[in-house]
């Protein structure tokens, strides 16, 4: 079961994306929250652990960015999908470096919402054509964030790890892949997240694409 908190100031379609989400099997909205303090809130009083986010961006009292970095810094396992009307590429590729696992739009399909809140669950991140488009394009002259200066400074098993990341396969998948033992795998990401800082499995399949560093077919 994937447990759900849900941040939205507007009440309509709060209470509209809630029904949405209860047709879906084991997905399970636990946290109804009107802006990002009463979901810290709420968070911080909860019985039961959430395992994914819902943020509106545009809210009273604390916005879905600061609610993000909050998110982030108290809460870092839980999984962070950014709801928004904006679609412009600079607000987009923004988020995605703040640390969001995944952005929708609003008006987004239920089964794109769907196959969000489960492909967040399982590797990380989920990233549709638009989000791809907008990091391919944005900033591509530009280096990365962190203390990375080259992208030789990556060996040559860390590409290996952080190409079976971009390709959607978790820490077990990828060490039956490689022939090594998940720790080594984590320790590999471990690596890459500081080499790259990158903040999330988000920000380094961010970084791959922004570098070409593979021909990375995304479902």
């Amino acid at each position: 079961m994937i447990n759900i908190a849900f941040a939205e100031d507007q009440v309509l379609f709060r209470k509209g994306m809630i029904s949405l989400l209860k047709t879906f099997e084991d997905i399970k909205v636990c946290i109804e929250a009107e802006n990002g303090e009463d979901l810290l809130t709420k968070m911080s009083e909860a019985k039961e652990p959430v395992h994914v986010a819902l943020i509106d961006i545009n809210m009273p009292v604390m916005n879905g960015i600061e609610t993000l970095k909050q998110m982030r810094l108290l809460h870092p396992a839980v999984k962070n999908i950014i709801l928004t009307v904006h679609e412009e590429d600079k607000f987009i590729h923004k988020l995605i470096e703040e640390g969001a696992n995944a952005y929708l739009a609003k008006n987004a399909d239920p089964e794109e919402v769907k196959r969000a809140i489960q492909a967040v669950t399982t590797h990380d991140y989920y990233f549709n054509e638009k989000t791809i488009g907008v990091m391919r394009n944005f900033n591509s002259g530009k280096k990365q964030k962190g203390t990375l200066q080259n992208v030789e400074d990556i060996t040559s098993r860390e590409k290996e790890v952080l190409l079976y990341i971009c390709r959607e396969f978790t820490s077990p998948e990828i060490a039956e892949k490689l022939f090594i033992t998940e720790s080594t795998v984590n320790g590999h990401r471990n690596n890459l997240l500081a080499k790259t800082g990158a903040r999330n499995t988000a920000g380094l399949v961010l970084f791959a694409i922004k570098n070409n560093l593979f021909d990375i077919d995304f479902r």
